[in-house]
């Protein structure tokens, strides 16, 4: 029985291996004994993709950028197409409606003046448009003058009566109608000795009569990206009518 019992500690004459410890890693890591590293984004990954999205960012904003100025553009172009079609119809109403009052006497002959023009400059006595709100007839003046690269048209009005030329505020600017205008001016036709229409001039020589027709011609600049529509305007008065006009016509003051 001795024999027996010692048989766990020894058999056939040897030791038995001793017992080995118990695997505490395969409980703490299941997955094959290490607990690999967690997944993530390395630092070139990072720079990519911020890369990539200040590309996007960029392309976004040019493209908004090239949206608004084409929009502001395109809103430029009309506000000059309406200012030539405001500019090109109170000019032919004003022209149309201009009345053989003489606005000055010279003393020295008694010339009354009723119409000044040439090229550059007209000057006539006409009603105000109503919308502006002014009553009765007026001095008005219609010009080109130089404004920087180009030329501009401008508009002057002085009550028509007491108006002296004299007393013409040179300092008081005039209101502008129309600008960007590369080269143009007025043209006028009346009738000639034998009381026929006669050939276009750019200069009318009699300022006791008015014109029986104005011609404005305008080339615009090429910035303009606009075209003047010829403007001829036919008088509603007669031509000729204002010869032997007194000094009782001209206006009090």
């Amino acid at each position: 029985m001795g024999r027996e019992k010692g048989k766990g500690k020894r058999e056939n004459g040897k030791a038995a291996p001793p017992l080995s410890p118990f695997p505490f890693s395969l409980f703490l890591f299941p997955a094959g004994g290490v607990r690999r590293r967690q997944a993530g984004f390395t630092l070139i990954e990072l720079l990519v993709a911020m890369t990539l999205v200040a590309m996007l960012m960029v392309l976004v904003y040019e493209g908004l950028r090239s949206g608004q100025k084409a929009a502001d553009s395109g809103q430029d172009f009309i506000d000059r197409s309406n200012r030539l079609r405001i500019t090109h119809e109170f000019v032919r109403q004003q022209l149309s409606r201009l009345m053989p009052l003489a606005y000055k006497q010279d003393q020295s002959n008694g010339k009354l003046y009723v119409f000044e023009g040439d090229s550059e400059k007209v000057r006539f006595v006409a009603p105000m448009p109503g919308y502006l709100g002014y009553g009765g007839t007026y001095v008005q003046e219609l010009e080109l003058i130089r404004d920087g690269r180009w030329r501009s048209l401008v508009f002057r009005h002085w009550l028509h009566n007491g108006f002296d030329e004299k007393e013409i505020d040179d300092d008081e600017p005039p209101i502008l109608l129309l600008a960007g205008i590369k080269d143009g001016g007025f043209r006028f036709r009346g009738l000639n000795p034998e009381g026929k229409v006669g050939d276009w001039d750019k200069d009318w020589k009699d300022a006791q009569l008015t014109p029986i027709e104005i011609k404005l011609e305008l080339q615009m600049s090429p910035d303009s990206r606009i075209d003047w529509p010829l403007l001829e305007v036919v008088m509603m008065v007669d031509g000729g009518a204002t010869r032997g006009f007194n000094a009782g016509s001209l206006p009090s003051g």
